[in-house]
């Protein structure tokens, strides 16, 4: 994956993307993202994790990023594509197992319909206040042959910012995942004018130290 991505051209819509791979010298890893225009005018936003580092993993990501972007042109919601790509990850990407949330945005009603296979739940910035979206139902892509994943919509005002990011970002040796959880909740309450700057501040200040791959993408609902 590219450590960034040009905005896309989503009229009331900011984008910001950051990557940064656990292995800095080949650049290559299991997590991704994806932000993209479907036919239908909604916003495919998704971030996914694939167990393991290195080219296994990253060959990996390929087929399931791939996979996901070619299924959501169907119209699908969130929950039946990762439903989906749970099938693909079981049965065509050899013991793989990953994570992932789907999101389906709609820049005329300004609403996100979500799902998570065994993923953290988005980031909801707003007025001051940051907190995860809530953890809807969703076991982890490849685990079992097939599975049903909750969906949940939340309805977004201008100003608001999401975030959707990897464990990379939160994940310590030394501390729970809640700890760090609350460490990321802090820092994004200090939301920058600019959201890229915030994107940057919070993949600067990651307290991460397990060399896991990181990704960060957010989305800000413009006037």
């Amino acid at each position: 994956m590219p450590p960034a991505q040009t905005s896309l051209a989503v009229p009331g819509l900011d984008l910001a993307v950051r990557y940064r791979p656990a292995e800095t010298q080949h650049l290559v890893g299991g997590d991704w993202y994806d932000a993209v225009v479907l036919p239908s005018g909604l916003v495919l936003l998704c971030v996914g994790d694939v167990a393991g580092h290195g080219i296994d993993a990253a060959t990996s990501m390929v087929v399931l990023r791939n996979a996901l972007r070619g299924l959501a042109v169907t119209g699908a919601g969130p929950g039946q594509l990762l439903s989906w790509l749970n099938m693909v990850t079981h049965h065509l990407t050899g013991s793989v197992t990953a994570t992932a949330v789907c999101g389906l945005y709609d820049p005329d009603r300004h609403t996100l319909r979500w799902a998570r296979a065994g993923h953290l739940p988005p980031v909801l910035v707003r007025g001051g206040e940051a907190a995860p979206l809530p953890l809807v139902r969703g076991l982890l892509l490849g685990a079992v042959p097939e599975a049903e994943y909750q969906e949940h919509e939340v309805q977004l005002a201008v100003d608001d910012t999401l975030l959707m990011y990897t464990d990379g970002l939160v994940e310590r040796r030394d501390r729970s995942v809640e700890e760090s959880l609350a460490q990321l909740l802090k820092a994004a309450r200090m939301v920058p004018p600019a959201l890229d700057q915030q994107v940057d501040r919070l993949l600067t200040h990651s307290k991460s130290d397990t060399d896991d791959d990181t990704c960060v993408v957010g989305i800000r609902v413009a006037p």
